[in-house]
């Protein structure tokens, strides 16, 4: 969604007609129109002004511009981060959704790279899931025996338990990781 949009639809649920508004604010109905059709973009005065009579404050405001239903991420568009610990390439997927309950990445293993999820409490009961798409890598759950995960094989674990997952000397994978955020700190 964007401003002109978001302001029409308050604007629209409060009940108001372009000139209510336009009279209230000393504005003219053509101004606001021209913002509400994506035209014109407001001024931070504009739009404080306009937000203050609907009784909306400007981060709430943006917060439900922001809100989306859903998010594509296109091949080529992905935004990759680089680890500061060396060998581990993250790639966000499309978890970008305000207040997001998942959060998925794949995850590139260089030679002998290792990475640890994050430990969430225990009372959030969320789960992660540990997918290798390529390679093999080494799962240590919970200090637990390590447990070795060849392409195709999967784990879930609960996001309260500590977890790490590595790669040999000499070796690449790459997985797709998802969870309960945030899934790496």
């Amino acid at each position: 969604m964007n401003i002109g949009t978001c302001l029409k639809q308050i604007r629209l649920e409060k009940g108001y007609t372009l000139n209510d508004v336009a009279h209230k604010l000393n504005m003219s109905a053509g101004f606001l129109s021209q913002l509400e059709n994506m035209k014109l973009s407001p001024s931070l005065e504009s739009l404080e002004k306009i937000l203050n009579y609907y009784a909306i404050n400007l981060s709430d405001f943006f917060r439900q511009v922001e809100q989306r239903r859903f998010i594509i991420v296109r091949k080529g568009d992905e935004k990759p981060l680089e680890m500061a610990e060396e060998g581990i390439k993250l790639t966000p997927l499309a978890s970008k959704l305000q207040n997001n309950s998942l959060e998925t990445y794949i995850v590139k293993f260089s030679d002998s790279a290792s990475i640890e999820t994050a430990v969430l409490s225990k009372e959030i009961n969320g789960e992660r899931v540990v997918y290798v798409i390529r390679g093999k890598v080494t799962v240590i759950i919970d200090k637990e025996t390590p447990v070795e995960l060849e392409k195709g094989d999967s784990i879930n674990y609960k996001s309260y338990v500590p977890c790490r997952l590595s790669t040999f000397k000499g070796d690449e994978a790459e997985i797709i990781i998802s969870g309960m955020p945030p899934i790496v700190l």
